[in-house]
This record gives C-alpha cells, structure tokens and sequence, in this order.
C-alpha cells in the first residue's frame, strides 16, 4: 500500500501560501524548513506552558513567561481532564489512528484539550502578531468530535499572549459535516497538484524569508 500524503493545518496552509515550496520542504524535501528568532521564542514558550501544565508539583513558570502563570492556573481550575499538547491523527478513512503509524493522513497537536463530561475547551497559542485564522479551530474541532465520540460541543481560543486578547468559537458535533466539507476541499487541492506534478510558485511578500533558493525559484531575488 502507497503511503498516502500527511496532511495537518501548517501544511495546508504553507501550499496555499505557495505550492513550489510545499513541494520542495515536503515532497522532494530539496529544502530544510528556516526557523527564525520569533519561532524558536514561540517553541520555547510552548513547551514552558505545556511543562507547567504536565507539572504535577506545580513549579511556577519561568521568568521568561511568568506572566501567564494566572492563564495556567484559570485552566488547571476548570473541571474535567486537561491535556496538554494532545496530538490526535486520523487515517484516509477518518479513523484515529497513531501519529507516527504509516497510515497516517491527518495530523493535529491541539496545545489545551479541557473535556467535562460532553464539552470540551480547546485553547491555541500564540506568540505572533494577531491575525486569527479560524480554520485552523475548525479542523481541531472536528479532530476531537472523531477522537472522543462523547463530546457534542466545543469552545475553542486562540489565546495571544504577547497582548493578552482571545479569539473564541463555538461548535456543536452538528456542525462536522460542513467543517468536514470545508477541509476536503482544500486537501484535494493538494492531492491534485500531486496527481498532476504541478505545484505553481506563488509571489508574496513572504517571499523574502523563504527557504527556497533563488535557482530554485524564478520569484527569489
């Protein structure tokens, strides 16, 4: 059986952004992924809150993003089970299945999964600038209805840390086939540029940061 193509929302969002370096980071991996310093500061504060919430002695966060201690503890106050960094993927046949198991096909690693009873709280965060993409909610949202049959509605945030606002969503299992059609759409997007061989350069103003090299791509000066 053909591996099928790994998909999770970074991944549909970097060949919507470009396709040509959707192929050459992802398909022929020609091109390492460029980590700059604000995404190796928004890892590390991922991981510090995700330790502070795993921590069962409950040391409080470090300087570096001691701030957001009372946003760790509002969570730990809410009833039900908390997880942190839960990673959920589902097969071509949206059944759960294990993130590094061969038939992998879609992947999401939700940073706050909060269940009680037949809700849920799904928080995402962030250390850039605002600029909500709810797309990426809806896809967590129907990863969890998939995993946990039990849950019917979910509350989901973005939560931006760097001027303390939130983006919330709500949606109800009732609500999976439309988010569900929504998705498959963009995914056959792909699917089809990969059928076809053909994955355009798209010229952006993010062009100046790619990874790409100028012979590989007519677009980088």
């Amino acid at each position: 059986m053909t591996k099928p193509l790994a998909h999770s929302y970074s991944a549909i969002k970097q060949y919507e952004i470009c396709p040509k370096q959707y192929k050459l980071q992802r398909i022929t991996r020609e091109v390492k992924a460029s980590f700059g310093e604000a995404s190796i500061y928004g890892n590390r504060i991922h991981d510090q809150l995700d330790l502070r919430l795993k921590d069962a002695a409950k040391d409080p966060l470090p300087d570096e993003s001691a701030k957001y201690e009372q946003l760790v503890v509002g969570i730990e106050a809410m009833p039900g089970v908390i997880l942190s960094e839960n990673e959920m993927t589902l097969n071509i046949d949206l059944n759960p299945t294990g993130w590094w198991d061969k038939d992998a096909w879609l992947r999401s690693k939700i940073d706050v999964l909060v269940m009680h009873e037949d809700s849920a709280v799904v928080i995402d965060w962030k250390t850039g600038k605002h600029r909500p993409d709810f797309s990426q909610l809806e896809l967590f949202a129907i990863q969890t209805f998939k995993h946990y049959p039990d849950i019917n509605q979910i509350k989901s945030s973005f939560v931006w840390l760097k001027d303390m606002k939130m983006d919330h969503m709500t949606y109800d299992r009732s609500d999976a086939p439309i988010l569900w059609a929504k998705l498959l759409a963009r995914i056959a997007n792909i699917e089809k540029s990969l059928a076809d061989d053909k994955w355009p350069a798209t010229p952006s103003g993010l062009c100046p940061w790619c990874p790409v090299e100028s012979h590989m791509c007519e677009f980088k000066r």
